[in-house]
């Protein structure tokens, strides 16, 4: 392997937040740009130094001149853009979720396996001290047997426009794919990724098919669910696009609500305040575990030097396929038990090694 390697990036918009980033890890090349509009790309071009830019992914894939790409599109092209990545002999950092089911991600995780590449999908919390310190604490045993988890998220109103793709269930959009998923990934990865056996969820959308084009494909703006582990802990979930709430806006343009506690038998964790509560009658004892707010540009830089070391060491990433097969089966069985409005068994994860004794 050279000691350089050559990055593409797809998707400018969010992708900036990655162009950051791995313009101050050691032996990274910004190597080339895809996006459709040319004024965004220039922008990033220029502040970035990319050596070349691009209309399209497949342009950029043809340049054939990269090592590894960061895929930064619509979900529902997650399955195409990283096979089309492993075809061409890339290494691949995609943007959460990681596909729109269980199914595109298992095809994934396999060509990955196949052509011996490196995949990992992105999501920078995991690097936060919030949460990487708080699954440190529970590994410790320091809050006893972490046994049940709560999260929300509640934006005050949709701040994105009537044609965006988040809004589109066909195009990987909904309450549960964009947010759901970071709300189920923010305890579940403290607690040590338990296998999920059952899942039980509502969702409704009650004011996106006001402002979506095609209503037959409007997602779900809201949704509650709730997941049972196989070593007794369990989890409950909430968020919404329209929750008529308080709260600082974010940069996306809207006010919003963010809880994440995480509960064990000698003391609790609220992640989003990063402070450790021990309760002892008369008592309750607060202590911070971690600075909030933290900076977010840090931890997609620790996300990029992860990735990078990965794809140097020859190892899987922190975030890697098999976590997220399970975290894709969860976020299928919540879906279907909206649908079907019953609770939903969720069947472990598998892998070669478990079927074959790794022979």
């Amino acid at each position: 392997m050279s000691s350089k390697l050559r990055l593409g990036l797809a998707g400018a918009r969010f992708g900036e937040k990655h162009a950051t980033a791995f313009s101050q890890v050691d032996g990274v090349i910004l190597a080339a740009i895809a996006d459709p509009e040319e004024s965004r790309r220039q922008a990033l071009v220029d502040k970035y130094k990319f050596e070349r830019a691009f209309d399209t992914y497949d342009e950029m894939l043809e340049y054939g001149e990269l090592d590894t790409v960061v895929i930064c599109l619509p979900t529902a092209l997650h399955e195409r853009s990283v096979s089309a990545a492993f075809d061409a002999g890339l290494h691949v950092l995609c943007e959460k979720p990681p596909a729109v089911s269980e199914s595109e991600l298992s095809k994934i995780v396999s060509a990955a396996g196949f052509c011996g590449k490196t995949y990992m999908w992105a999501r920078q919390q995991r690097f936060s001290p919030a949460i990487a310190t708080a699954r440190e604490i529970i590994e410790r045993g320091e809050i006893g047997e972490a046994y049940r988890a709560e999260s929300s998220s509640q934006w005050a109103w949709w701040p994105f426009d009537d044609d965006n793709w988040r809004g589109n269930r066909e195009n990987g959009g909904g309450a549960l794919l964009d947010i759901g998923i970071h709300m189920i990934d923010s305890v579940w990865y403290p607690m040590g990724c338990p296998d999920p056996v059952e899942a039980m969820a509502s969702r409704h959308s009650l004011f996106l098919d006001r402002r979506v084009p095609d209503r037959d494909e409007v997602a779900e703006d809201s949704v509650y669910g709730m997941l049972r582990f196989k070593n007794g802990s369990s989890m409950s979930f909430s968020t919404t696009f329209f929750g008529h709430v308080e709260g600082e806006k974010e940069p996306w343009g809207s006010p919003s609500n963010l809880g994440m506690q995480i509960f064990g038998t000698s003391g609790s964790l609220d992640l989003a305040k990063g402070h450790r509560v021990v309760a002892h009658q008369p008592e309750v004892v607060s202590t911070p575990y971690a600075d909030i707010p933290s900076d977010e540009s840090d931890w997609f830089l620790a996300q990029a030097q992860e990735f990078i070391d990965a794809i140097r060491e020859e190892r899987e990433p922190l975030n890697d396929g098999k976590q997220g097969l399970t975290l894709m089966r969860m976020l299928d069985a919540l879906a279907l038990s909206a649908k079907e409005k019953h609770a939903v068994s969720i069947k472990a994860t598998r892998s070669l090694d478990d079927l074959f004794g790794g022979l």
